[in-house]
């Protein structure tokens, strides 16, 4: 319970914080929002024990038919710095007929190594999609 009302806590926070970003002066360099999503993104946690917890959540235009992650993979920076694939491309979860959609998936990694994903975004309305290519923020495993 106390995992859930966590969760539920951080997406919050991550919706608001979108929300304020939108709000603030547009760079003219940056793109602007779609006709099918009004934001989206990953908030990641590491509660220890190499666990890395990993939260989707986006935000449609209204009402949507499909609404999601297509697909993800979890990349390790090597001791080169670079990053490398730790996992293939894994399927990710949809919500359908809704506005906004969020779920998590635990990572189990090596803890002192640092880690993101990189995800595909999904949003299906009236027959068309449009995908946005979404790589995450950097964590260390504790």
């Amino acid at each position: 319970m106390k995992k859930l009302v966590s969760l539920i806590l951080a997406v919050s926070m991550l919706l608001t914080l979108s929300s304020v970003g939108f709000a603030a002066v547009v760079d003219p360099d940056t793109p602007q929002q779609s006709n099918y999503f009004n934001s989206y993104g990953i908030v990641m946690s590491t509660p220890g024990n190499g666990k890395v917890v990993i939260s989707f959540s986006c935000v449609g235009v209204g009402t949507c038919s499909q609404l999601g992650v297509a697909n993800y993979c979890v990349q390790k920076r090597n001791s080169s710095g670079n990053w490398e694939d730790v996992t293939s491309w894994l399927n990710g979860k949809c919500g359908y007929n809704v506005s906004t959609y969020a779920f998590s998936k635990n990572f189990y990694g090596v803890a002192g190594e640092y880690y993101r994903v990189k995800c595909t975004f999904i949003c299906t309305k009236n027959g068309s999609s449009e995908t946005k290519s979404y790589t995450g923020p950097i964590v260390r495993a504790r």
